[in-house]
């Protein structure tokens, strides 16, 4: 292994606040868990030549200098200050990548192993960058470049853009062009910053506000129970029924799939925690417009999703959280110190502490095939209820991982790829048990299976997933 310093001079820098979506993660992740946050660092690998054609070393080295030049996030420092969290780019500099030397068989693997090492220790947003690199090479050949990024310098759409730029600098150079600028942090902050960012941000507050006033206190209104050790656990569902199903009730009632697999979710916990209004906060990717789509930053915030679930059907329900969600994400960009003000004030005044521990994150736009939702479509309207049922067989839910702690009681991640749905399931065993986890992610299946082929009240969901008779709390 060698290491090579490359230095880099670009022509933007200064002492600047973090953007809203920095600060998000910043507050709730980095001041929360400390050395721990190595859990929430992203690895990527770029297998060469892939799209970009054959490229020499001098060709990546080049391409990574004018990366880091391109790219604020990837030469800031981070850090509070006295009035909140700021950030220093730089303008000029030093970085260093790793390079790798391996037999051309075993260079993927060798690759997948310079990742996982790189990604196990936590960035010093103080003192180093928070991009880690690493070429592994076939004889003088780079086969492979290893990013490992902290997830407050990109979330998955800001990887999504970095890749992308990396590449675009790659397949550019024998030509002598280069990819356009792009939407940098600094631009977000004067936007966020401008008269259209605070008209933004005092509609998010009023929305949220709205919601707070009246929302449960919690979706766990009970006293913690046992807990198993550790007492976080996180499991998987995967299955080929729920991806039919979900691709069949979304084109009953005219919404996305990941809408229809919320929507089970949703009306999977308001019955096991006994309460019609459902509240969860969907982390939203907030890359609604051509400029942040190409930010290479973390622009993901929560937004404040609440559904009433006291009647009708499923469709209705479906429907219903489908525009929920949309109203969440169109309010789901805002200053979040005021918001967690906001939480905070309105809890005195109605004598509650809020619990918004519930959190679901969908992540299909970052499948293999997720744009292709006509190909699921079709298999689910071709196949027969019976079918259907037969695929419930082949569903499995395995146990994934444990944590001694974590800041939610309940995250859900959503996979609705076309041919499979995964979901993964991380709770607090002191109020959702490993049991009731079970009964959570099979319920989910079971409420847009049945509802995929026929009426369903919400009203029977209960019976419906087995929780009829149970000691449930009610609220």
């Amino acid at each position: 292994m060698d290491q090579v310093a490359v230095g880099f001079c670009a022509d933007t820098g200064g002492t600047l606040r973090m953007t809203w979506g920095q600060q998000h993660f910043w507050m709730r992740k980095v001041r929360r868990y400390g050395e721990a946050c190595w859990h929430f660092n992203i690895r990527v690998i770029v297998d060469l030549p892939g799209d970009v054609g054959r490229a020499d070393q001098a060709m990546v080295t080049a391409a990574l200098r004018r990366l880091v030049e391109r790219n604020q996030s990837l030469r800031a420092r981070f850090f509070d200050g006295p009035d909140g969290p700021l950030q220093q780019i730089v303008r000029s500099g030093t970085f260093t990548f790793w390079r790798h030397s391996s037999a051309p068989a075993a260079s993927r693997a060798r690759a997948d192993e310079v990742a996982a090492g790189l990604a196990s220790a936590h960035f010093d947003h103080g003192t180093e960058w928070g991009i880690r690199i690493a070429v592994v090479c076939a004889g003088q050949v780079p086969r492979h470049v290893v990013f490992v990024i902290s997830h407050l310098v990109a979330d998955g759409g800001g990887v999504q853009a970095l890749i992308d730029d990396f590449c675009a600098l790659l397949r550019a150079q024998p030509d002598g062009s280069e990819p356009e600028g792009r939407w940098q942090p600094a631009d977000q902050v004067r936007r966020e910053d401008s008269e259209q960012g605070a008209r933004r941000n005092r509609a998010a507050i009023r929305y949220w506000r709205k919601h707070l006033e009246r929302i449960p206190a919690s979706m766990f209104a009970v006293a913690a129970g046992p807990a198993a050790q550790p007492r976080f656990h996180r499991l998987r569902l995967d299955s080929r029924a729920l991806a039919v199903a979900a691709a069949r009730l979304a084109d009953d009632c005219q919404v996305s799939v990941p809408s229809a697999v919320l929507t089970g979710a949703g009306l999977a916990l308001s019955a096991l925690s006994g309460q019609s209004v459902c509240v969860l906060r969907l982390v939203l990717s907030n890359r609604y417009d051509d400029d942040a789509r190409d930010l290479v930053t973390t622009a993901s915030q929560d937004g404040l999703l609440v559904v009433d679930y006291s009647a009708g059907s499923v469709a209705e329900a479906v429907r219903a959280t489908h525009r929920a969600a949309r109203t969440a994400a169109f309010y789901g960009s805002y200053d979040p110190a005021a918001v967690d003000e906001l939480i905070g004030a309105v809890g005195v005044r109605r004598g509650v502490r809020l619990d918004l521990t519930a959190l679901y994150n969908d992540l299909s736009a970052f499948l293999d095939g997720a744009d292709d939702a006509s190909r699921a479509r079709a298999a689910a309207g071709g196949l027969p209820e019976t079918g259907a049922r037969e695929l419930v067989r082949e569903s499995v839910i395995v146990a994934e991982s444990t944590w001694d702690g974590q800041s939610c009681k309940m995250y859900i991640a959503a996979e609705p790829g076309p041919d499979t749905c995964s979901l993964h399931l991380l709770c607090d065993t002191a109020y959702l048990p490993l049991p009731r986890m079970r009964t959570l992610l099979r319920g989910i299946e079971t409420i847009v299976l049945e509802a995929a082929y026929r009426d369903v009240a919400v009203a029977d969901i209960p019976a419906l997933i087995g929780l009829a008779g149970a000691d449930l709390p009610r609220g």
